[in-house]
């Protein structure tokens, strides 16, 4: 019998590329908040998937904000700077055919983890037409930077993700499990509860405004039959508080039952979600307000 594996591999790249995607769907079970809106993701979250062969910790980062100015993105770019310690396996996610300074930035910040350890994941090639026209894209990254594994998918569809944890679980180390084989993260409840309010915000807002909203988690009971959370919604203006609560509260409304059914699904119980709205002026560029909100450990 092989000996089993288990190892920690970091998925790394610009933002808006599916690293989210591809951890949900790795996983097949959604933890990872998603949006087509840049830096969605604000922590690294780890997805254990264990099988009687491996278990592979796979960690979802920030996208790489390039010189940034809020003290939020900086604490993105240490999350995905820590991701990078002790890694085993390392995927840089691009999107197929699109490549801009982003990108760029990406491949400094990895210039220092070994060859063998990188892998190339083009994403989103269910979008390219004419497939012949990867060889240049692949052949102008592959100049940039060595990869052992290159690697064509489409998260979304799961095209290619078979062929990608074969190789990912070839390259562990042998090593007993890290976590219970039932395990499939890191984060706690509260966390859940608090980003998929968040997701649901986002979706529903303009472009601008889910930078500046933040969640905190004031109370999670869990009953036999009912789970109650109590959620504070925070943001920068009084103006911004109005467009989140809506006309006769309709937005907060349509956000607190969206989030309720996922959490639903998440847990497998009722829940009884009640939010509010509070004003902290330019909590995303202090450090105190980030430690309050749950940013730092």
């Amino acid at each position: 019998m092989d000996e089993f594996k288990t190892g920690y591999v970091s998925i790394v790249g610009r933002p808006n590329v599916g690293k989210s995607t591809l951890l949900n769907h790795l996983i097949d079970q959604k933890l990872s908040i998603v949006s087509r809106k840049p830096q969605t993701t604000r922590w690294n979250l780890q997805g254990i998937k264990t099988s009687p062969e491996s278990q592979i910790i796979f960690i979802d980062t920030p996208g790489l904000q390039k010189q940034p100015t809020l003290a939020l993105n900086r604490h993105m770019n240490r999350e995905v700077s820590h991701s990078l310690d002790h890694i085993d396996i390392v995927l840089f996610i691009v999107e197929a055919l699109k490549w801009n300074e982003l990108d760029e930035n990406v491949v400094e910040a990895l210039k220092n983890i070994s060859s063998n350890k990188l892998f190339l994941v083009i994403n989103k090639i269910d979008k390219v037409s004419d497939k012949s026209q990867l060889l240049s894209y692949i052949e102008t990254i592959s100049g940039m930077i060595e990869f052992k594994e290159i690697i064509p998918v489409s998260a979304i569809k799961e095209n290619g993700l078979a062929d990608l944890e074969s190789l990912i679980v070839r390259d562990l180390p042998v090593a007993p499990a890290q976590f219970p084989e039932d395990q499939i993260t890191d984060r706690n409840e509260r966390f859940f509860a608090a980003e998929f309010i968040r997701e649901q915000l986002i979706s529903r807002l303009s472009d601008e405004l889910p930078y500046r909203l933040s969640i905190t988690i004031d109370e999670f009971k869990e009953d036999e039959n009912i789970i109650h959370i109590h959620a504070c919604i925070w943001v920068e203006k009084k103006g911004q508080k109005s467009i989140i609560i809506g006309k006769e509260g309709k937005v907060l409304k349509a956000v607190g039952q969206a989030a309720r059914l996922e959490l639903e699904r998440l847990y497998g119980k009722k829940i009884n979600l009640k939010t509010w709205v509070k004003v902290k002026s330019k909590w995303a560029d202090s450090e105190q307000a980030l430690k309050q909100f749950g940013y730092y450990e």
